[in-house]
């Protein structure tokens, strides 16, 4: 199923999914002439790619700005990892995979020609399955820090700056909703900065509110204007437009970090798990339109606040990452709600859950696999590939699209 090149511009297959028999102006070799059951073309300057990595093991988004500017989001890892009467869904490619080292292979392959590393990483929150689980089955490196996660990621490809909801002060204590992973992981965190500092030249920064200038593009934003990304929170503290707001966040969830994706029409929330009601329909009164797309906060399952982002945002698609076999993450009333107004992406939908109720999953668009977005016209409209995670050729599953900007 090829999308060939036209003088005009090509025709969308109406088998995609997407909106169909709409001529585009778009130039569909390089990065857009996909085939099912083919690797996905990489990606091109003057593209938006944004990369939902699926290990089974955590969350991970890898964002390729149009001048090849790279940003990761996360690099969760479950390894060894099990949770009292909650069953895991499948580890990607294979079950001996370990995490961090699935992302890195992603990575390197679909990191822009002529880049060696990833320029900034952004940790939301300092639980296990954004960070790392360290107590079993991990080694520990030179610095004293174990290969795990972002931690064990670096060794394999480096990024050139980490931004997170602490730095320089990891003693900060506060109510946590998992008192066993986030100190320990705080902790962990802190040395493997302070080495790296020092060993590889390795920069942090504490992730600020109310600014497009932290996460800017590197190498050619002159000729992006449009290309912004905008940090709306941290800690619960929101940018309401003018100001900063505290909206008193209590939870490790709820300090998570959120910033908006933008590239002319198009825009793309995330915001890792952040679930406290109040920082959310803050965020949404400061954001304040419509959007194209976004990533299902703490792997949908917060139905009140996902109901408070969605009546503002209202994207044409939405990803969520999960790892269990659960019918409450995602949450199933969710995906029965918003699946017959809003295109529904799933990393990980456990097979068991999914044909037991066909009649909820059906509807949704895309489910078990790597979850690629790309983003073409100057931000006028995009395309979402779903991708084989079973091996590293990353062959394409699915095509929806294009979907139009507003």
């Amino acid at each position: 199923m090829l999308f060939a090149a036209a003088a005009c511009g090509p025709k969308v297959n109406p088998d995609d999914g997407g909106n169909n028999n709409n001529e585009t102006s778009v130039d569909k070799r390089g990065p857009f002439e996909v085939e099912i059951g083919k690797p996905l073309p990489l990606w091109q300057e003057g593209v938006l790619d944004i990369h939902a990595i699926n290990t089974g093991s955590g969350e991970c988004t890898f964002f390729i700005l149009p001048d090849g500017t790279t940003i990761l989001c996360d690099a969760g890892d479950l390894y060894k990892h099990s949770k009292s009467g909650k069953t895991r869904v499948a580890v990607r490619p294979t079950e001996e995979s370990i995490p961090y080292k699935t992302y890195g292979s992603y990575i390197k392959y679909f990191l822009p020609q002529g880049h060696s590393m990833i320029d900034y990483f952004v940790l939301t929150h300092f639980h296990i399955d954004h960070m790392a689980y360290l107590e079993k089955g991990r080694i520990n490196s030179a610095g004293g820090y174990a290969y795990a996660g972002p931690m064990g990621l670096y060794s394999d490809i480096k990024f050139e700056k980490s931004l997170d909801r602490l730095y320089p002060d990891y003693t900060q204590e506060g109510e946590d909703d998992d008192p066993n992973s986030a100190p320990s992981n705080r902790s962990a965190y802190a040395t493997f900065l302070d080495y790296n500092a020092r060993a590889f030249g390795l920069k942090a920064e504490k992730f600020q509110v109310g600014t497009d200038k932290q996460l800017a593009m590197k190498y050619n934003a002159a000729k992006y204007p449009t290309c912004k990304v905008f940090n709306y929170a941290v800690n619960g503290i929101v940018w309401d437009g003018t100001k900063e707001v505290n909206t008193h966040a209590r939870y490790e969830n709820g300090m998570s970090t959120a910033f908006l994706v933008s590239y002319g029409k198009f825009d793309y929330f995330t915001s890792g798990d952040l679930n406290e009601k109040s920082t959310c329909t803050a965020i949404a009164a400061s954001i304040g339109k419509n959007i194209e797309g976004m990533k299902a906060h703490h792997h949908m399952s917060n139905e009140a606040t996902f109901d408070v982002e969605m009546a503002t945002y209202k994207p044409q698609v939405v990803v969520t990452q999960s790892f269990y076999a659960l019918t409450t993450q995602p949450q199933q009333s969710i995906i029965q709600k918003y699946s017959g107004s809003t295109d529904l992406y799933f990393t990980n939908i456990d097979p068991s859950i999914s044909t037991a109720r066909s009649d909820i999953y059906a509807p949704c668009k895309g489910m078990n696999g790597h979850v690629v977005i790309r983003v073409a016209g100057g931000g006028d409209m995009f395309w979402v590939y779903m991708l084989d995670d079973t091996d590293k050729k990353y062959n394409v599953k699915s095509i929806t699209g294009p979907y139009f900007c507003e």
